[in-house]
């Protein structure tokens, strides 16, 4: 109880300290964002966020310090959109993109270490995906991956030819420590060449698409159960110590 009280007193003293000012932040309404094209919204507390959609983009004012959870829809699929607004004014917005159209690259995670830590695998599951459409052999490696991504809270653009870290879902940094807060979040991105190494020579595959990185402990059977899974806005984040593998 003292705890949670020094902790309230905290965020309370950081807010006054902080000038609130009204922010404007800018969305592409498109599929390679959304997953749909939005028609409408319906924003869960409108003290908080202020928001409309002008045909391909959306725009979000903030109000007020605080969250809320936004439905973005094209009169038959939903996106829903988690908005933070800082006490700075400052609006960061997490995507959980709809699906249905989207090609899917499941990155799973596992708990090890007596469910003490997890690991995530993002390059493990690029590789399946290019194996399983005969872009490399199994026994190659990826040495770099070069995207750009629609998501970039979630996994900034490529540096260097690595897969880059994004921020906790408020928009806080995350170091390497923190990966765990990958788990469970979605990330589309648009890529432009892989290099893997083929039998000691590297060789570049020239890819001209968008995946989307579902980052799962889930084992799905079919895209139909992928999608139904996402539409619980209940997906907690499994908040435990990542060990990268």
């Amino acid at each position: 109880m003292l705890k949670k009280l020094l902790e309230n007193r905290i965020v309370n003293f950081h807010c006054m300290k902080t000038s609130f000012q009204q922010n404007v932040h800018l969305m592409h309404n498109s599929v390679k964002v959304l997953g749909i094209v939005a028609k409408s919204m319906r924003i869960e507390n409108e003290q908080i966020i202020a928001g409309y959609i002008v045909d391909s983009r959306i725009f979000f004012k903030s109000l007020q310090y605080g969250q809320t959870t936004i439905t973005l829809t094209d009169d038959i699929n939903e996106t829903i959109l988690e908005l933070f607004v800082h006490p700075s004014g400052e609006i960061v917005v997490e995507v959980k993109p709809y699906l249905g159209k989207a090609e899917v690259v499941l990155a799973y995670y596992r708990t090890i270490l007596a469910d003490t830590a997890i690991a995530i695998d993002l390059k493990g599951a690029l590789k399946h995906y290019l194996v399983a459409h005969q872009l490399m052999q199994d026994e190659d490696s990826i040495t770099e991956v070069h995207y750009h991504s629609m998501h970039p809270n979630v996994l900034k653009d490529s540096y260097a030819g690595n897969f880059t870290l994004g921020c906790h879902p408020n928009g806080k940094e995350i170091t390497c420590a923190q990966e765990y807060i990958l788990a469970n979040r979605i990330a589309t991105l648009q890529f432009s060449k892989i290099v893997i190494l083929q039998q000691g020579i590297k060789k570049i595959i020239i890819l001209k698409t968008l995946l989307t990185f579902l980052i799962t402990n889930h084992v799905f059977v079919s895209s139909e159960i992928i999608n139904e899974n996402l539409s619980q806005k209940e997906m907690e984040v499994n908040k435990r110590t990542l060990v990268l593998v």
